[in-house]
């Protein structure tokens, strides 16, 4: 967790705010597989953890595609597309994760809603920052 955050506060270009919105719907997840495992009769499920774990790194491969497609001069809009997507993505599995967090608050262990309620917030922040991203490659993908 230390180098993510390290990376994330230094000067490079990624880890950016797209890997830090997948992270923070992992967050999320984690959070609601806790209030799960605190739940009798509630089963949890690491699939969305992981994938959005997995979407922070894409994130990263993305700009990172991004940023060699401007040096290069060719391959912009391809790459432009595929920083698109990869948000896109981390806004669909954050909203599911913010769904079974919504759950988790209603039906969950009563002792952990701080805790689903805090993974609701996190699953709400990373589909606004991820969207920030789809937005922002939108309109340079529209100015080429």
């Amino acid at each position: 967790m230390n180098k993510f955050i390290e990376d994330l506060a230094s000067s490079r270009p990624t880890p950016g705010g797209g890997a830090a919105a997948a992270v923070a719907g992992a967050m999320a997840a984690a959070l609601v597989e806790m209030v799960a495992r605190l739940t009798p009769g509630m089963t949890a499920d690491e699939t969305l953890r992981k994938r959005l774990l997995e979407l922070a790194d894409e994130d990263c491969q993305a700009f990172d595609a991004v940023m060699l497609a401007y040096k290069n001069k060719t391959g912009k809009k391809e790459a432009l597309k595929w920083a698109m997507q990869v948000p896109e993505e981390t806004m669909r599995v954050a909203a599911e994760v913010e769904k079974l967090a919504q759950e988790m608050v209603e039906k969950g262990n009563k002792n952990a809603v701080s805790d689903a309620k805090s993974a609701v917030y996190l699953a709400q922040a990373a589909q606004k920052s991820a969207m920030e991203n789809v937005e922002i490659n939108k309109q340079t993908l529209a100015s080429l």
